[in-house]
């Protein structure tokens, strides 16, 4: 489960996108357009996520992937950084996603140990800018697996996505009932989500 979240060092926008399917509302848009990669401090950043109550996501189970290219070179680096799970009663209070019957809301960070790995990257690429060789790429979150309680679910999985740029802005909706089914298919989804140990 793949959902890049912005190209540095080429357009200072903010797109999201779920699997490669463009599922960004588009009120959310203008917002999104205004965010740059370069600029954001990622100790503030938070993924808000509304999911079924029977899925459930274990530290780890989602990940933050930069992918970054210098210009003339071949090949790029990849960089992983965890996500866990942000337990503080005021950030669950903050996101406020339409409350809808069966689904939970969670908030997940980047590991506080990972940030200053993100705070290196975004001061070489701003060098890049001035020194050159330019250096662009993406990032993206990716959910590794999940689980789930009781019996796998019948018909469509829907999630919902939303992104709080920094500590002074508000989650912007990002992707609304994906039906995580429906883009990956059923054979694919089932090797994704699998059940929870007791």
């Amino acid at each position: 489960m793949t959902l890049p979240l912005s190209h540095f060092a080429r357009l200072p926008v903010l797109l999201l996108f779920l699997s490669g399917c463009m599922t960004v509302p588009i009120s959310s848009i203008p917002k999104l357009m205004q965010q740059d990669f370069l600029t954001m401090n990622f100790e503030h950043v938070r993924v808000g996520l509304q999911l079924p109550a029977y899925l459930s996501l274990r530290s780890g189970d989602a990940v933050m992937i930069t992918r970054s290219k210098i210009d003339g070179a071949t090949g790029e680096t990849v960089d992983t950084y965890a996500l866990v799970a942000d337990t503080d009663a005021a950030a669950l209070t903050k996101f406020r996603s339409e409350r809808r019957e069966g689904m939970l809301a969670s908030v997940w960070r980047v590991k506080p140990e990972d940030v200053g790995r993100l705070a290196e990257l975004q001061e070489r690429v701003r060098r890049s800018r001035v020194q050159g060789p330019r250096i662009r790429g993406s990032t993206e979150i990716k959910i590794v697996k999940a689980c789930f309680i009781g019996a796998f679910p019948a018909g469509p999985i829907y999630s919902s996505i939303y992104m709080k740029p920094a500590a002074n802005e508000d989650y912007i909706p990002t992707s609304i009932d994906a039906d995580l089914v429906k883009l990956f298919g059923p054979a694919e989804i089932r090797s994704l989500i699998t059940p929870c140990e007791n």
